[in-house]
């Protein structure tokens, strides 16, 4: 095994090395050092005993090892120990119930009108949300539209479960000037699909054409894809556009900054998330901050290596079901009541 030596690593060690293989979770506990322990159990203080370690340079090497790779936790008794443990594994245990949902990101070219690149990508981040997501995200990297996040808005409304709109910034200083999209993303806000729709819509003359468009319209369909096609259709009605053209839509739009929105939205829109840097070492305490988050659905910020890639860490917005994250913690809890009743 990497990182090992034949007849010289201790058990403690390989079965740290496997783990680590494995990406398994790491919960180290180590002795304090200022506690006065027996010395006869101390390695390398009897080197008389049967495959005894010759000094403790291995030992304080893996200590060493754990400090800087791990966040470990520090114990004197054997019942301290064993307090610090249960502790860590009923900690563990309400971690893995943080299940974050990804927010169904829009492409970058989707903000604006222009080709049909920008309608193909409002519809496949329709099609993508489906009746499973809860939220979207719009980058400001690039240019938005005020009209076309109304657009985002009033279909996922009407053909989703997507309930929020996740706003996020990665645009960097590109060569030439301008903004290129990075990896970083810093959070914006977080807007409800009725806020976006009733803030926006008094501004334009054209969307309200648009909502009475959609009434008519009515909600029966049997395919998506020809629905977000025929709505995009009303949607070029509604601005008396001519095929091709968005002239009058170029008219109304305001391009969008955080600023703007901001000053648009004012207390609607949420602009604190919820830092939780690693979701697998989190902690009781962000476990209430986020069923205290004043929102259903709370925006969350992590960061987060994608499958397969060496690349470092890069900070992610998300969102997490309060509901749904509090359905899990009581089936838990009534879970481990049930055990410790066959126990007993």
């Amino acid at each position: 095994m990497e990182g090992a030596t034949y007849g010289q690593t201790s058990i403690t060690h390989y079965e740290y090395l496997r783990a680590v293989q494995r990406k398994l979770p790491v919960m180290a506990f180590l002795l304090d050092e200022q506690y006065p322990w027996p010395p006869q159990l101390v390695d390398g203080f009897d080197t008389t005993r049967p495959q005894a370690p010759a000094n403790a340079s291995d030992i304080r090497a893996l200590r060493q090892k754990l400090q800087l790779e791990r966040v470990v936790s520090w114990f004197t008794t054997p019942t301290d120990l064993e307090a610090r443990v249960s502790a860590a594994v009923t900690v563990a245990g309400l971690t893995n119930q943080l299940d974050l949902q990804p927010a169904t990101a829009l492409d970058l070219m989707t903000g604006t009108a222009g080709d049909s690149s920008a309608e193909y990508g409002i519809e496949q981040a329709i099609i993508n949300a489906g009746d499973h997501q809860r939220a979207l995200k719009i980058n400001l990297s690039t240019t938005w539209w005020s009209t076309r996040l109304y657009l985002i808005a009033a279909l996922a409304e009407r053909l989703t479960q997507v309930r929020r709109i996740l706003i996020v910034d990665s645009g960097t200083a590109a060569p030439g000037g301008g903004a290129a999209p990075s990896p970083e993303e810093r959070f914006v806000g977080q807007l409800s699909i009725g806020a976006i729709l009733s803030t926006i819509e008094s501004r334009v003359p054209a969307l309200g054409e648009f909502q009475k468009k959609l009434k008519e319209h009515g909600l029966g369909f049997s395919d998506v894809k020809a629905e977000i096609h025929a709505l995009l259709d009303l949607w070029k009605e509604a601005f008396g556009e001519e095929p091709g053209q968005h002239t009058n839509e170029t008219k109304c739009k305001v391009d969008l900054t955080p600023e703007l929105l901001r000053r648009w939205f004012g207390d609607l829109m949420l602009q604190q998330p919820v830092h939780i840097t690693d979701l697998q070492r989190a902690s009781v305490v962000d476990l209430l901050r986020l069923l205290d988050y004043p929102n259903d659905y709370v925006p969350v910020m992590t960061r987060y290596v994608k499958t397969g890639e060496s690349n470092p860490a890069a900070q992610r917005v998300d969102v997490m079901d309060k509901s749904a994250l509090n359905a899990r913690l009581a089936r838990s809890y009534l879970v481990e009541l049930m055990d410790r009743a066959r126990i007993v």
